[in-house]
């Protein structure tokens, strides 16, 4: 009897086993079989905007519900009408939760403040695939300045997925496939309704752009499950996060081509993180020197004139027009009478030691120099306004220097309609500074190409960039990032017409070039909001040095004429 009960047991034991495994089978099975975004996301809530007391509150309420995550799923649709790009006419949020807002822009005619607030908050990330690209439309098209825009193809690089695109992820990630037609992606975004489709279509790619951030942020600080808690938490985890985050925020995603990785956006279990880098020459390399050694000038009498480069003091002392009174710091006395000397606020700052970081975000890991009033208008300046063009340039890490760029588009737009110099008609054209572009083609090379590049090449190729870089003694690694990274001013070049002289002929004859100049320094700080500029630096530097040498009698009335104007009162 007690053997037939123990048989019995033995079976239902076994009976329960199986059917265990087989319902964890079906739900391991169901939680993996592929879903359209229509079935997976039927728990969303979905606000169409219209106006701006809707606008309002849906605002409200993706700022309540991102306050743990401190992101929003993000992306934008417009229309094409011949090959032409139509303004923005439709802005998708969405939270992690599942509510989502789509702005629709076209009917509103204008961005409520309280909507722009939210895309111009530097603590709330927006993530999509490629939302620099729509920060550059919404900018263009609505004047807002969207901040903390990350590409979740970033994070998936970094977790070791490859790469895709949005519908790609989604199904490798989520197990959610995106209605990615035709039809309804070139659909008529700016309809006075929008069909259920389109609804559906636009909610789903802002959600699920959230969904696979806070998948890959999870899988980054190695948690399993729980929510996502990128501010207040004081862990280690949420801090790498944070950190992560913020490095790669504003960032354009270049593609690599990786062999290490698969086509399908699935994990390559054998990548390792060092496979990443092509280039294995430079490895750990130490930063590049400052670009602001800090050496002073003095007069014959011993009067301090200004801080200059090593490069620039040295070369009066080997031509025997100075020398050396100090090795630390270095400090030249000049034995010839300057033409001008140091006189008032504008003196002092040339007086003034440079600090060798980015002036928007205070970055000291690398920096770009960044023309504030661009070349192609500059040249075309009279010399006597061309003398310490050195107020208006300053340094900027590679993002801000990207973003600066972008924003200066607008700058050139407003200056092409008020001056009537098209940006682009007839024959004008534009292309980027060629030595700069040429520069960052060979970084690119140097960087990615190392291992593959005959000898003598590469020592070519080393040789142009250290005399593009003057103030660098070697390659390093930190140096080919950012010359590689160097996004080149956008000129405007013509064979008869040209927008920079036309911009610099309409300012001669109506405003001045001074006026130029400083819409260009007041572009600067309203879009950049640098936080570290230069002690004195100044909007009206330049009418401030010219009064000075005007007071001096080295300025002349036909040098006043050249500037376009006839006083400086």
């Amino acid at each position: 009897m007690e053997t037939i009960l123990k048989h019995k047991l033995s079976v239902f034991t076994l009976v329960v086993t199986i059917i265990s495994a087989a319902v964890v089978f079906i739900i391991l099975k169901f939680k993996r079989r592929i879903r359209k975004a229509s079935e997976a996301f039927q728990y969303m809530n979905i606000s169409i905007v219209t106006d701006e007391e809707a606008c309002n509150n849906a605002v409200l309420i993706l700022r309540r519900k991102c306050a743990h995550q401190n992101a929003i799923g993000f992306d934008c649709e417009w229309v094409t009408v011949g090959g032409k790009k139509q303004p923005v006419a439709l802005l998708q949020l969405s939270t992690l939760d599942g509510f989502c807002g789509l702005f629709r822009l076209n009917q509103m005619k204008t961005v409520p403040s309280s909507l722009k607030a939210l895309l111009e908050d530097n603590n709330i990330y927006k993530v999509g695939v490629a939302p620099t690209d729509d920060a550059k439309y919404l900018f263009l098209d609505w004047g807002v300045k969207l901040k903390s825009s990350l590409d979740v193809r970033h994070l998936a690089r970094e977790c070791g997925y490859s790469a895709g695109g949005l519908a790609t992820l989604s199904e490798a990630l989520l197990q959610v496939t995106l209605d990615k037609h035709w039809k309804v992606r070139c659909s008529d975004w700016e309809a006075e309704k929008l069909t259920e489709r389109q609804v559906v279509y636009a909610a789903a790619d802002a959600h699920v752009a959230i969904k696979i951030f806070a998948k890959l942020i999870r899988e980054y600080t190695g948690r399993a499950r729980g929510s996502l808690w990128l501010a207040g938490n004081p862990d280690t985890d949420s801090q790498a996060a944070n950190d992560l985050c913020r490095d790669i925020a504003d960032i354009a995603f270049k593609l690599k081509h990786n062999h290490n990785q698969k086509s399908n956006g699935r994990k390559d279990k054998t990548m390792k993180k060092e496979d990443v880098v092509i280039s294995k020459r430079y490895p750990h390399a130490t930063r590049t020197k400052p670009l602001y050694n800090n050496c002073y000038l003095q007069a014959p009498d011993g009067e301090l004139l200004c801080t200059c480069d090593k490069k620039k003091a040295l070369w009066y002392v080997d031509k025997g027009l100075a020398t050396v009174e100090s090795e630390a710091p270095l400090t030249v006395r000049l034995r010839f009478e300057p033409a001008g000397r140091s006189v008032g606020q504008v003196g002092r700052y040339y007086q003034l030691a440079k600090e060798n970081k980015c002036v928007v975000c205070g970055s000291t890991h690398s920096y770009i120099r960044k023309n504030v009033v661009p070349r192609e208008y500059r040249k075309f300046f009279p010399e006597v306004m061309k003398d310490h063009s050195s107020h208006d340039v300053v340094l900027l890490c590679a993002r801000c220097h990207q973003l600066s760029n972008t924003l200066d588009l607008r700058m050139r737009e407003t200056l092409a309609r008020k001056c009537h110099a098209p940006l682009s008609s007839g024959k004008n054209y534009s292309a980027e500074d060629f030595n700069t572009k040429k520069m960052r083609a060979v970084a690119r090379a140097l960087l990615y190409q190392s291992r593959s590049l005959p000898e003598a090449r590469r020592r070519a190729l080393e040789a142009q960039l250290l005399q593009h870089y003057p103030q660098c003694e070697q390659i390093t690694q930190q140096l080919l990032e950012e010359a590689a990274a160097t996004a080149p001013e956008v000129v405007m070049k013509t064979e008869e017409e040209c927008h920079g002289l036309k911009v610099v002929e309409y300012h001669l004859k109506h405003e001045g070039l001074l006026r130029l100049e400083e819409s260009w320094r007041e572009h600067f700080l309203t879009t950049m909001e640098p936080k570290y500029m230069p002690e004195l630096w100044s909007i009206k530097h330049n009418e401030e040095r010219l009064r000075i040498k005007l007071d001096e009698g080295r300025l002349s009335q036909k040098d006043l004429q050249s500037i376009g104007v006839t006083s400086l009162t």
